[in-house]
């Protein structure tokens, strides 16, 4: 009889501690690498529609360079070679 209710507590004990080793694992699996941000160097003939188009496949150019305006605090679609650029995450 003592057996049988060691092992009633210890059951809900082991799936406790199973389940919130699952959330841990799940949640870091989810979380992922952190979204870091990237820097670029513009050489000559690069422009703004060029590096959106290639750091941002698939997403809208228009909005991709008005992100990366406002990263780099920009008032327009000029930027000269030499020139670091912020490019935020995707």
């Amino acid at each position: 009889m003592q057996a049988l209710a060691r092992l009633c507590v210890r059951r809900p004990v082991f799936a406790s501690v199973l389940i919130i080793a699952l959330v841990v694992v799940g949640g870091v699996a989810y979380a992922g690498s952190p979204s870091t941000n990237t820097h670029l160097v513009v050489h000559a003939g690069d422009t703004l529609w060029g590096i959106a188009a290639s750091h941002y496949p698939g997403s809208s150019i228009e909005q991709s360079i008005a992100t990366i305006e406002s990263a780099n605090h920009l008032s327009g679609a000029s930027i000269r070679p030499g020139e670091t650029l912020t490019l935020p995450a995707p």
